[in-house]
């Protein structure tokens, strides 16, 4: 089963682009969990409003809002999941046809899969907004963005994850953004996401770094599983975070990759998740 999770905030437009855009891959994913990290009341009655328009189920989650906290609400999110297979994405995503496929078909034990996107321009993001989404117009727009980084980007992160597997490149070599998507079970080996992280920055690397350090390593779909980026302002926070107030944490030197403020705090966790964690050790 594959559960499509994304995190959302007070965008409804963003979200509505984002669920029709997930439409044309109706067929590659039994579920979407819409996590909400506390947007206000009118905002959840909107978005409530708006999901029930889909025929594919659709969970809406909501975290009290405590600053942003995409680690928290990713973890949320897999726990209100009932797929073994999970793929996150986030509200301001248009996916493309065969996006869920690429990932699915690249799923493997012990690996996760990561994807990439294409930024859209301020005034292709307005006409995404005052257009009916079709997957002709997404072709259109996805061809007249250049592949070039794309493709770097993929034989970067192959190359890397080639050398981390032999023990000549460190686990901090290891980026993760855009989209990714990883078996619950390897998931739960790391206790998912580090709730630590408060703020904007940090918690998608910290996670790659521990899942390579627990032997999981990536496998890149970045050309394959196609994603464009809808634009909107930058926040103030995300514009800079590597000298925000997670970089210290993030640079902490002793990282286990199992985090103990995570998907399951340690005193809660259920015994098949201790024994996985056990067994990794």
């Amino acid at each position: 089963m594959v559960s499509v999770i994304i995190c959302f905030y007070q965008r409804v437009q963003h979200l509505r682009c984002c669920l029709d855009s997930l439409r044309f891959s109706r067929q590659d994913f039994d579920e979407v969990i819409i996590v909400d990290d506390g947007s206000p009341m009118d905002i959840v009655a909107d978005a409530k409003q708006l999901i029930a328009t889909y025929d594919f189920p659709i969970r809406y989650v909501w975290q009290e809002n405590k600053g942003f906290r995409a680690a928290a609400a990713r973890n949320k999110g897999i726990r209100s999941a009932s797929g073994d297979y999970l793929i996150f994405f986030d509200c301001d995503f248009l996916i493309l046809p065969g996006t869920v496929r690429a990932h699915v078909d690249r799923a493997k034990h012990g690996r996760f899969v990561a994807g990439s996107c294409k930024y859209l321009s301020e005034a292709q993001s307005a006409r995404v907004h005052e257009t009916v989404i079709s997957e002709n117009m997404m072709e259109d727009l996805y061809a007249g963005i250049p592949d070039r980084e794309l493709w770097i980007q993929h034989r970067r992160y192959n190359r890397r994850a080639f050398l981390m597997r032999l023990g000549l490149a460190s686990p901090r070599k290891q980026g993760l953004g855009g989209h990714l998507s990883i078996y619950r079970k390897d998931m739960e080996i790391v206790n998912g996401y580090d709730e630590n992280f408060v703020g904007w920055g940090g918690e998608d690397e910290d996670l790659g770094i521990r899942l390579v350090t627990a032997g999981i390593y990536c496998r890149s779909a970045i050309p394959y599983s196609r994603v464009m980026h809808i634009w909107h302002p930058k926040e103030i926070g995300d514009k800079h975070w590597e000298s925000g107030p997670n970089m210290a944490y993030f640079n902490r030197r002793d990282r286990p990759y199992f985090c103990e403020n995570g998907l399951f705090q340690t005193t809660g966790m259920s015994s098949k998740s201790k024994e996985r964690a056990s067994e990794n050790e």
